[in-house]
């Protein structure tokens, strides 16, 4: 069983998988708002959709934090579609929007970064094509 210090052996994986992690428990946080807000059956289906999904992110944070060499993926590829998404919320004429679009773009930002690195690479064992020889 892995410690929460060994998380952050090397600092870039612990950012990757912390910054996976506040994503997803986020999502999950709407989708129990959709919900919540018993808007007729629209909003019930979208909340547990973004739940759904929600709980996807997590599953990524939780096999980096195992290192299991296929989070690297799991990573990246939402934390891509989260910054695509606010940099559309940027766009918005409402202040507090723009300013949460903000602070989760830099956390996002930082997520794919830390996820790229060579040094989590190596902590999740992935290996590139120069790496194999035969």
């Amino acid at each position: 069983m892995r410690h929460l210090a060994e998380l952050f052996e090397p600092p870039s994986l612990g950012l990757a998988v912390l910054g996976t992690a506040v994503s997803g428990v986020a999502i999950v946080g709407v989708g129990i708002g959709s919900i919540a807000s018993a808007n007729a059956g629209f909003s019930v289906g979208i909340g547990l959709v973004l739940m759904g999904y929600g709980i996807l992110v997590l599953f990524g944070a939780w096999l980096g934090f195992r290192r299991n060499p296929w989070a690297r993926g799991l990573i990246v590829a939402p934390a891509l579609l989260h910054i695509a998404t606010a940099v559309s919320l940027l766009q918005s004429d409402d202040t507090p929007q723009v300013a949460g679009a903000v602070v989760a773009l830099i956390i996002l930002v930082v997520t794919v970064v830390a996820a790229v690195l060579p040094s989590t690479r190596e902590a999740l064992g992935v290996h590139g094509p120069q790496d194999d020889t035969a």
